[in-house]
């Protein structure tokens, strides 16, 4: 590997955050970019496996660790699982994904601006458990409401969507909980916005979510007619996720920069207040310094700060801030069946309790069959199921600590065996893994927008974050998308936002 060659941007982390920007720089303004990423592969938390290479537990087990997540348990052992070619023929995400508004996506602006668009699978339905009884969503009505409760909850939505950007701004530090308790009591209306808005931003509760940042998030698919009973998401077929990611990559390699892997950043170098470049780690035990005068990190800020940068180059009261933030994390299970037990091709959302004082409020689950609506992700007559539970990184780690994490794994397997007849007789294998951190910044109402971060690090010329720690709305995939845009419009001066359609870059 050539240290000494010259690139105009070094970019640390190949993560969807980190190869927007590159590609970015590297077609619109002409740049040479270096991408450095310390894993074996691109992508980051967007890593997409395929049962048959798992030959040993240490293929899962891995790629999750590298996205701070951790295996709670496995049905059978990990172990069998492998030994036994359970996975053969399945194919399923790092945690379950989907891209929120489908191909409206921020991500897929950004692909198409670029010239190396995606296919989206949408989802094709949506579903609400209520009273112990599965509902799909319907254009018009929702089956569990009667006329008078569907309008009060439409008329809420509505006054939402008329909001101007300042009358949402006010709403920032109240939780959704709040704003719609004030405004009905209406018991099956405040479940279906505890429910929606928790799954919405991967939080447990509505008390726990920004109101304003529901809002902007809510009405963007709406915005490009989109509707509850469509999902609002989408999936991808093939390689998935990782597609995204490969065609980011090639974008830089195209205008002559380079993607590189297993390249362990120790520091970012620093002279007078200017990022000069960084250091890697090379195989052979010793340092190599790679110079640029700009670098952008799409490693998480705190991690930058604490392991990357020289520990008197940013202002104290910066760095406060950043190990002040709170951030989210993820219970995210996966089930193997021989045969097929769900029949509504899209997103499934319930509130399960659990009867334990740690989880007074239960959990938010949403789950989906992927192999009803995209090929491949499971054998011929099989079928796969990715689970959601989002929940405080604090609480996850407080529930690792006490073994309660086994709960939560114990009610979601429990409401799915219980609610569809035959899953317990048809579940083959079963995996349980957490993330501690899915969201660097969870959208809280004291920290939703102003407490996240702008793109250009204070105290350093040349130097850039990007991913979920920037200033952003929306979360997830099209949250990073949001900052890949704001970043390298800091950058360059050029409003990259305008890719954008209007109703996506409302701030």
């Amino acid at each position: 590997m050539d240290n000494s060659a010259s690139f105009d941007a070094i970019v640390v982390g190949a993560g969807l955050g980190g190869l927007s920007v590159g590609a970015i720089l590297a077609q619109k303004e002409g740049k040479k970019v270096l991408v450095l990423e310390r894993e074996p592969g691109i992508g980051g938390r967007a890593h997409h496996f395929k049962g048959d290479l798992i030959n040993a537990p240490q293929d899962y087990l891995g790629p999750l660790a590298a996205s701070t997540g951790w295996l709670v348990r496995s049905e059978p052992d990990l172990q069998s699982i492998v030994d036994d070619r359970l996975l053969a023929g399945y194919s399923f995400e790092l945690g379950m994904h989907d891209i929120v508004n489908g191909a409206h996506s921020r991500m897929c602006h950004i692909l198409e601006s670029l010239g190396v668009p995606v296919e989206i699978v949408p989802l094709k339905a949506c579903g609400f458990w209520v009273d112990g009884e599965l509902h799909e969503l319907k254009r018009g009505s929702f089956p569990w409401m009667d006329r008078d409760t569907y309008t009060e909850m439409r008329t809420i939505l509505a006054a939402m969507l008329r909001m101007s950007v300042d009358e949402v701004r006010k709403h920032y530090r109240e939780s959704l909980a709040d704003y719609v308790q004030a405004r009905t009591q209406n018991p099956k209306v405040l479940e279906f916005f505890d429910i929606l808005g928790a799954f919405t931003v991967g939080m447990n509760s509505a008390r726990e979510l920004s109101a304003g940042e529901f809002i902007l998030i809510t009405r963007m698919p709406m915005a490009a007619g989109l509707h509850f009973a469509d999902g609002t998401l989408g999936q991808m077929g093939g390689e998935s996720f990782m597609q995204i990611a490969h065609n980011l990559a090639s974008i830089v390699t195209a205008a002559g920069g380079a993607v590189r892997t297993e390249q362990r950043v120790t520091g970012i170098r620093v002279v007078d207040g200017r990022a000069t470049g960084v250091t890697i780690a090379g195989a052979d035990g010793h340092t190599y310094d790679i110079a640029s005068d700009l670098v952008v990190s799409n490693v998480p800020i705190s991690l930058t700060i604490d392991r990357l940068l020289p520990s008197d180059v940013v202002p104290a009261d910066f760095v406060k801030h950043v190990h002040g933030l709170r951030s989210s994390g993820a219970f995210t299970p996966i089930f193997g069946l021989r045969t097929s037990v769900v029949d509504i091709p899209g997103m499934l959302m319930a509130k399960v309790p659990i009867d334990d004082p740690a989880l007074q409020d239960g959990i938010v689950l949403g789950y989906e069959a992927h192999s009803l609506f995209v090929d491949g992700k499971a054998p011929h007559g099989k079928e796969i199921i990715e689970c959601w539970v989002g929940l405080d990184t604090f609480q996850l780690r407080e529930l690792k600590d006490t073994g309660k994490v086994n709960l939560v794994a114990d009610a979601v397997r429990d409401f799915l065996a219980a609610q569809h007849p035959g899953f317990a007789d048809a579940l083959e294998w079963a995996l349980y893994p957490a993330f501690d951190f899915v969201v660097s910044v969870a959208p809280t109402p004291e920290q939703a927008w102003d407490a996240m971060l702008d793109p250009k690090c204070p105290g350093v010329d040349g130097l850039f974050f990007v991913g979920e720690s920037v200033k952003n709305y929306g979360g997830f995939m099209d949250g990073v998308a949001y900052t890949a845009l704001l970043t390298a419009t800091a950058i360059t001066g050029t409003d990259y936002l305008a890719i954008l359609p209007p109703y996506q870059r409302e701030l």
